[in-house]
């Protein structure tokens, strides 16, 4: 039974899923990430519309990308054109989060490296992670971006 990660891509650092759920093939896993983004979405469409959960076969290969704007019943009443335009927007704003988050930790892990090379104090952990990156991709994923594992 192959085991399937989820992780939740919220525009910031995201959430990625560690343990994992066996399931019994690729259709049963996408039937579970609809109900874990419509248990998200609950009367939050609109703050929650630009998020994506991706979908992990095994710890290594993603096997689905589920925009939550796809699974907006809020739209429904919008023609397929305008659908299509709201879907694309929010993949933009989020993919835009993103690399704004990105590049404020790569600013903020440059000057604690910068400081430290110079003997000065520097901000060594933030929320409990630390500032300056180890490498350490465990999962094959880039677990270095700032995320947390939790169960889903």
């Amino acid at each position: 039974m192959p085991l399937y990660t989820f992780e939740l891509r919220d525009g910031s650092c995201g959430i990625a899923d560690t343990i994992g759920v066996g399931l019994a093939d690729r259709d049963e896993a996408l039937c579970y990430a609809h109900q874990v983004i419509r248990e998200l979405m609950g009367c939050r469409e609109q703050q929650t519309r630009t998020w994506r959960l991706d979908v992990y076969e095994d710890h290594d290969r993603r096997v689905f990308e589920i925009p939550f704007s796809r699974l907006d019943e809020t739209l429904d009443h919008l023609s397929p054109h305008w659908r299509s335009n709201i879907e694309e927007l929010c993949n933009r704003s989020r993919v835009l989060h993103e690399t704004y988050n990105a590049a404020r930790i790569t600013m903020r892990e440059s000057r604690a490296l910068v400081a430290r090379s110079r003997g000065k104090p520097y901000l060594a952990t933030e929320a409990g992670r630390s500032i300056i990156r180890e490498g350490d991709e465990s999962d094959g994923r880039d677990v270095h971006r700032g995320r947390v594992a939790v169960k889903i």
